[in-house]
């Protein structure tokens, strides 16, 4: 995903289902960052990429990430340090029961049934178009999109955070649907995928290099022609979101 250029007016877009108003981009990004230090996904002295990768990763803009971390600098959510060895990081002794009542929080709890559904259709559209992935697989088309999902998958490899990472993954999910040859199904693929992207919080690299065994999987069964196979891999890949999501009460990748 690219980051907008709006400003402090940006508004995040709630997927359809939801039936709500839109939140600030300003308020999704500090809940967003709230949950993830909540959920143990950030811990205390962790630093945060860039203010350009962060923004990039979150889909918003640097002005809305430099505002963001700065009103969770002044709450001592977060530190910022300047000089060679500077940059974002998580406070010490951060107590999250002081977002508890925190209506932008409040609002990504709500959303649940919202993710839960959008995880469900992810998961069917991304197991068809894997089948059919494997059905053509032997097309030059496919073969070629493969091949970028390939790359895609050496670039989550070698991410050092999780905006690297998410920017790889991006482009391998897409690859892959792409692989399928149903361009017709493309947009709305990437509505869904991008919907759930909103709800994206900050992982652990180390978690998220593991979740990277899966997309190998993916690509070795579609690039074998087992149909099967490949949706089956693309529909638990999908799935585990559920357990990883801040829906889970324990997300996978927290070390809880």
């Amino acid at each position: 995903m690219t980051s907008t250029s709006a400003g402090a007016d940006e508004h995040f877009v709630a997927p359809a289902l939801s039936g709500v108003a839109p939140l600030s981009m300003f308020d999704a990004v500090r809940a967003r960052l709230y949950l993830a230090i909540e959920l143990g996904l950030l811990k205390a002295g962790d630093r945060l990429p860039s203010d350009a990768r962060s923004a990039e990763a979150l889909d918003v803009s640097v002005a809305t990430i430099r505002r963001a971390f700065g009103a969770l600098a002044d709450e001592n959510v977060l530190t910022r340090k300047r000089g060679r060895h500077g940059g974002t990081f998580v406070a010490a002794d951060v107590d999250p029961t002081r977002w508890a009542d925190d209506p932008a929080v409040q609002r990504f709890r709500d959303e649940a049934p919202t993710v839960r559904a959008l995880i469900h259709e992810r998961a069917l559209i991304e197991s068809a178009l894997a089948a059919e992935a494997a059905w053509r697989h032997d097309d030059p088309d496919t073969t070629a999109h493969l091949k970028d999902a390939r790359a895609a998958i050496a670039a989550a490899e070698s991410a050092e955070d999780w905006t690297q990472f998410h920017a790889a993954d991006v482009r391998f999910h897409r690859a892959v649907a792409a692989a399928s040859g149903q361009d017709w199904a493309l947009a709305q693929h990437r509505t869904i995928a991008d919907a759930l992207y909103a709800f994206f919080v900050p992982y652990p690299i180390a978690y998220l290099r593991e979740s990277n065994a899966q997309h190998r999987a993916m690509v070795e069964a579609i690039e074998r022609g087992e149909a099967r196979s490949a949706a089956r891999e693309a529909r638990a890949h999908v799935l585990e979101l559920r357990e990883s999501m801040f829906i889970s009460p324990r997300p996978s990748g927290s070390g809880r």
